[in-house]
C-alpha cells in the first residue's frame, strides 16, 4: 500500500498532537476522577451517558475552540454538523461508556480532525491504560505508553482467515441479537481463529500494533469511526463497512478493520445477510 500524501505538514501534525495531549490531560482528570461515582442516564437509543461524558466533551470543545476558533465541532453529547468543507473536529469523550460505568478500563477518548470532509488526524486515547495511539495521513501511526517516547507502530503480518484473531464489541443488529439483525455473526465466529470480546476503540489500538488481526463493530457513528480510520490506515491496515466497501466509511453505520484487504473481504462475506 503506497504512502498517501500528507494533509498536515509534520509541523502541523506535531502541533496538533501537542494541543490534543494538553486537552486530554483535563479529560483524564474528569473521566478517571469520576469513574466510580457517576450517575447513569439513558439516551433515546438506550445507550448509557453520564455527567463525565458531558463534562469531558465540554472541556474538549473549550480547548479546541481556544486554539482553532474557526473550526467546527461535532460531538456525541452536544451534537453539531458533519462538515464536508474546511476544518472540523469529531469528538467522542468516552467511547465505551458501558465499560466505564462498570469501572472497567476498556474505554477511551476519540478525537478526529477532518479537512474538507477527509479524516486527516486521529487519536485513540486510553486513559486507564495510560496509552495513546495517534496518526495523521502520510505521517504514520504512533503509540505513546506512559511517559515513554512515541514509537511508530504497524499492523501485524497478515494471517490466514482461519487463524485470525478478531475483536468484537457488540452483537446488536446481528443474527445473535434480540431483535435479530441482518449481519451474520453466527457464521463469522466459528470460522476465524479466535474472537476476543475486547470492545470499542481499544481493539483498534491493538490492531494498529499487531496484537489483533481484525476488529468489527455493528453500530457506529462518525465520531466513533474517524480516528480509527486514520490510525488503522497509517499503521498499514484496511477499513471498510460491513459490506466490505471502503468508500464513504466515515458516514457508514457499521465498521470493520483488518491487517489485510483479504481479511476484510472474508469477514464481509461471512457476515453478509442471506
Amino acid at each position: 500500500m503506497s504512502q498517501p500524501t500528507p494533509i498536515l505538514s509534520k509541523t502541523e501534525f506535531l502541533r496538533t498532537q501537542a494541543v490534543v495531549t494538553d486537552a486530554l490531560t483535563g479529560v483524564d482528570r474528569i473521566t478517571l476522577g469520576r469513574q466510580r461515582r457517576v450517575a447513569i442516564e439513558r439516551k433515546m437509543d438506550g445507550s448509557e451517558v453520564t455527567g463525565a461524558d458531558r463534562a469531558a466533551e465540554r472541556h474538549l470543545r473549550a480547548v479546541l475552540k481556544k486554539h482553532w476558533p474557526a473550526d467546527t465541532i461535532l460531538g456525541e453529547e452536544y451534537g453539531g454538523t458533519l462538515a464536508l468543507s474546511g476544518r472540523s473536529w469529531l469528538i467522542d469523550p468516552i467511547d465505551g461508556t458501558a465499560s466505564y460505568v462498570l469501572g472497567i478500563g476498556t474505554f477511551g477518548t476519540l478525537i478526529t480532525l477532518l479537512i474538507d470532509g477527509v479524516p486527516a488526524y486521529g487519536c485513540i486515547h486510553l486513559p486507564a491504560m495510560n496509552e495513546t495511539t495517534y496518526a495523521a495521513v502520510g505521517q504514520g501511526c504512533w503509540l505513546r505508553q506512559g511517559s515513554s517516547r512515541p514509537k511508530q507502530v504497524r499492523v501485524g503480518t497478515p494471517r490466514p482467515y482461519g487463524q485470525a484473531d478478531v475483536g468484537l464489541t457488540s452483537y446488536k443488529v446481528t443474527d445473535l441479537g434480540k431483535p435479530r439483525g441482518p449481519w451474520r455473526l453466527s457464521r463469522l465466529l466459528p470460522e476465524v481463529g479466535r474472537v476476543r470480546l475486547v470492545g470499542d476503540c481499544v481493539q483498534y489500538a491493538l490492531l494498529c500494533r499487531g496484537e489483533l488481526d481484525g476488529a468489527l463493530d455493528p453500530r457506529m457513528s462518525a465520531w466513533d469511526i474517524g480516528a480509527l480510520m486514520v490510525c488503522v490506515r497509517e499503521a498499514g491496515g484496511y477499513v471498510a463497512d460491513f459490506t466490505g466497501t471502503d468508500r464513504d466509511v466515515l458516514t457508514a453505520s457499521t465498521f470493520m478493520a483488518a491487517s489485510s484487504k483479504a481479511l476484510i473481504k472474508r469477514m464481509a462475506k461471512a457476515i453478509a445477510p442471506l
